[in-house]
């Protein structure tokens, strides 16, 4: 009775999981993905915006003109921000921060939903590995990635979540 039992629940788990493949085989969903358009929606109130598509939540308050720091100091900033009521707020790193970018070949933008921006370098956390003394950042001008001195100035846009898609 129990072997029974056994094979009908193996049989019937093995059915569901070949469903499963038929109906979402994974080239299907890869395109999907590249295909969706980031879906945005702002806060005015709380100053900042949501990537319901990437589920980032975005820091869009003046601070996002204003504030310059050096790599380094921009880390800590995230890391101890207190904005909109969270604290777990991170830097970008380079995908995350460029998500936002609406990349054209003649003239870049940022997405509508941000109204705090300065089309200039912003930094970003992911590392330079061959590089101990740059490290990188993305020009909201041009929407390209650069590698700068971490004791030069930029500015600082946190961000908050886990966008796995872009890693």
């Amino acid at each position: 009775m129990f072997k029974t039992l056994l094979l009908v629940v193996f049989f019937t788990l093995s059915l569901v999981a070949y469903n499963i493949q038929l109906d979402k085989p994974s080239h299907v969903a890869t395109q999907k993905k590249e295909q969706s358009q980031h879906l945005l929606i702002r806060d005015a109130f709380k100053e900042l915006v949501i990537d319901k598509t990437t589920g980032l939540m975005w820091q869009d308050n003046t601070d996002t003109k204003i504030i310059k720091k050096n790599q380094k100091d921009a880390k800590q900033y995230c890391r101890s921000l207190v904005f909109a009521g969270y604290d777990d707020w991170y830097l970008p790193r380079v995908k995350e921060l460029k998500s936002i970018l609406n990349p054209k070949k003649s003239a870049p933008t940022i997405k509508k939903e941000f109204k705090n921006v300065v089309p200039r370098h912003y930094w970003t956390s992911s590392p330079n590995l061959s590089d101990t003394v740059n490290a990188i950042n993305v020009d909201f001008e041009s929407a390209n990635s650069y590698q700068s001195n971490r004791r030069g100035r930029a500015y600082v846009r946190c961000c908050r979540g886990h966008s796995n898609s872009l890693i």
